[in-house]
């Protein structure tokens, strides 16, 4: 797992906006929008409503890539990690009302009680790995920081001495 760089942090803050990029067992894409998520040092935290296609692929291939972009200014980064869905439910209604709250300005209970089927959604974490630039000035083949553990290095091979390696 790496920190969240301050100026991705802030990006995520600013843009309110990440993509979602996940793979099925055939190799084929999927990508999905969120708007919905909270972040802290070194993890985001999205709810997911719908549990089909992502969800279904987080569950088979665990390996996610996020983007956050700023459009006008051509800049962004990419994040390259692993999902879990939250299972302690003390934890699952704090991230859920943190998220709603910051959204709605109301808490989860009140938002899912006018929801047709009154469901409530899982929590998605996502822990990045490896961080890349999507400036097209730079070279975005380079990790900008990355995890050095086993299965990280395995997945990206050896990569460069020089960037910032973190555990």
């Amino acid at each position: 797992m790496v920190e969240i760089p301050d100026d991705i942090r802030k990006m995520l803050k600013d843009q309110k906006f990440i993509a979602v990029g996940s793979v099925d067992p055939n190799g084929v894409a999927n990508i999905s929008p969120r708007t919905a998520f909270y972040f802290t040092e070194d993890t985001i935290y999205w709810l997911d409503f719908f549990k089909h296609k992502s969800q279904g692929n987080f569950q088979i291939i665990p390996w996610v890539s996020v983007s956050v972009f700023d459009r006008e200014a051509l800049t962004g980064f990419q994040m390259k990690g692993k999902v879990s869905t939250i299972s302690d439910e003390a934890k699952k209604k704090r991230i859920t009302d943190i998220i709603t709250r910051s959204i709605t300005g109301k808490t989860s209970s009140k938002i899912f009680e006018r929801m047709s089927q009154n469901k409530e959604p899982d929590v998605i974490m996502f822990h990045p790995k490896v961080i890349y630039s999507l400036d097209p000035k730079e070279d975005s083949g380079k990790p900008l920081v990355h995890d050095k553990d086993g299965e990280t290095v395995a997945l990206f091979g050896r990569l460069n001495g020089s960037v910032k390696q973190r555990i």
